[in-house]
């Protein structure tokens, strides 16, 4: 990356102080991202096409971080880098939940499915299509994975 551990050090106490920069990093961009999605004036079914075509985006362009977000296994012994993943996930989580409701009271997402069951399956397919993406060494065109990901979303979720 062109910078000298001992430069990284400087800044940072730990590598635990640097993981923890990149998880606030992330979970500002993903509120931003996600904030401005929902203020959108589009249907709810929009919102969470938004959303997919957003992060898919921003880990094409910053594969790095999912190599930080996605090592949550490694954090099972640090508190407080668990905190912050936790943290993360809530955030979305309820951002999406947002989303799902609106687009229930509009009438374009499904009702007869709970909000919160909705959310779990589109974040638990968006989590399992970067993981495949990120295990394959990020060998296939995930924007293209999250188009064909949408499409199948949207006969599931649309009323």
């Amino acid at each position: 990356m062109g910078f000298s551990e001992p430069a990284i050090y400087r800044h940072f106490k730990d590598k635990t102080e640097i993981l923890k920069s990149v998880l606030f990093y992330y979970k500002e961009t993903l509120k931003d991202g996600l904030s401005k999605i929902i203020q959108a004036e589009t249907t709810g079914i929009g919102k969470i096409k938004g959303m997919i075509d957003f992060q898919f985006n921003h880990f094409t362009k910053y594969p790095a971080v999912i190599m930080v977000i996605f090592a949550e296994t490694s954090f099972q012994y640090d508190k407080e880098l668990s905190r912050v993943v936790m943290e993360i996930m809530a955030q979305k989580k309820t951002m999406v939940g947002r989303i799902i409701q609106s687009g229930q009271k509009q009438g374009n997402i499904r009702d007869d499915i709970d909000s919160d069951q909705l959310t779990n399956v589109i974040m638990g397919s968006m989590r399992l299509t970067v993981l495949r993406w990120r295990l394959s060494d990020f060998e296939f065109d995930l924007i293209k994975e999250g188009k064909i990901l949408w499409n199948t979303l949207e006969l599931l979720i649309k009323k």
